[in-house]
Parts: C-alpha cells; sequence; structure tokens
C-alpha cells in the first residue's frame, strides 16, 4: 500500500486532526469513486484504508515510524491489564451464568454480582478514559518536538494507543451484552 500521508495529501505528522484526515479523504473519494468518471476502484479502496490508518493513533504512529507492533507490554498497561482481564473473565462468567439461567430464582440470584459487574465495567471504562487522556496528551507532546523523536517513545505510545483501543472495545462489548440481557 502506498505512503498514507502521501495518499492523502497530508503533512507527516504524530497528530492529525479528524476533521484533516476527513476533510482530505471526502474531497479525494469524490474524485476516485468508481461511480465517478475516472474513478478508480483500486485507489478508492487504497484512500479508504489510508484514511483508516491516519484516523486509529496507533495505526498512524505505526506508519510514522515504520514498523509494526513490538508485541511489548507498555509500563501502564501492565498496570491496566491485571483489572482488565479480572472485570473481562468476571463478565464472561456472569454473562454466561445470566443467559443460560432457567427460572426466576437463578435470575435473581445474579441481580447483585450483575449490578456490581456493570460499576466494575464502568469504573475499568472510566479509568481508561483517563489514561488515554493521557496517552493524547503525550502525543500533543510529540507532535510539538516534531520531527525530533525518540522511536521507542513513538513505539511505546503507539502500543498504548493499541492496547487502550482493544481493551475499550472489549469492555464496551461485556457492557451492551450485559444490557441487552438485563433490559
Amino acid at each position: 500500500m502506498a505512503d498514507s500521508f502521501d495518499l492523502l495529501g497530508l503533512p507527516r505528522r504524530p497528530l492529525l486532526s479528524e476533521e484533516e484526515v476527513g476533510s482530505a479523504y471526502r474531497k479525494l473519494a469524490g474524485q476516485l469513486h468508481p461511480d465517478q468518471e475516472g474513478g478508480n476502484e483500486f485507489l478508492f479502496r487504497e484512500l479508504g484504508e489510508a484514511a483508516a490508518i491516519l484516523r486509529d493513533p496507533a495505526r498512524r504512529l505505526r506508519e510514522l515510524s515504520n514498523s509494526p507492533s513490538r508485541s511489548q507490554l507498555p509500563s501502564k498497561a501492565a498496570e491496566f491489564f491485571p483489572k482488565i482481564a479480572s472485570v473481562l473473565q468476571q463478565a464472561d462468567g456472569l454473562i454466561n451464568k445470566q443467559s443460560t439461567a432457567s427460572n426466576a430464582l437463578a435470575k435473581a440470584l445474579l441481580a447483585a454480582p450483575l449490578k456490581q459487574l456493570s460499576a466494575d465495567l464502568n469504573s475499568a471504562l472510566y479509568h481508561l478514559q483517563e489514561w488515554k487522556g493521557s496517552l493524547d496528551q503525550d502525543l500533543v507532546k510529540i507532535d510539538s518536538r516534531w520531527p525530533e523523536h525518540d522511536p521507542d517513545e513513538i513505539h511505546a505510545l503507539a502500543d498504548s494507543y493499541a492496547y487502550a483501543g482493544r481493551w475499550e472495545t472489549q469492555l464496551r462489548e461485556r457492557k451492551l451484552s450485559l444490557e441487552s440481557l438485563s433490559g
């Protein structure tokens, strides 16, 4: 695939706003759409993938550093991991019990643990959002020094964003499953 920054005509920087990426994408997508005269399906798809990469801080930072994930757990992620893993495991177990509960008594006995699980999921999401806020601040700091940068700092930030995004998705999925069972 072509360089995402070049394809969208955007500067190679760690920090790009959703508006910058979206505007560049819409401008070019209108020209390259396969239904348009002179449109190009291959470039249109590449354009979509480039926009997706640049919208995601982890993928954008990896593209800037020209390297994949190092699969190394950043220190702050290592602090969060036991809490996130515990809440996810607890959620899976309770959601499974609730979905297989065959009578009203069995469901009633799960009400208190499910209520606590909901609070635990909300707490984990809150702390995760705080961490993502600090990652955003780190991204702004790196961008202010750009193009000077520490490659290890870029890798650690990309990995942190990747873990935060993955965990947020998992927590929100469990929260949705829990809400669908109780609703």
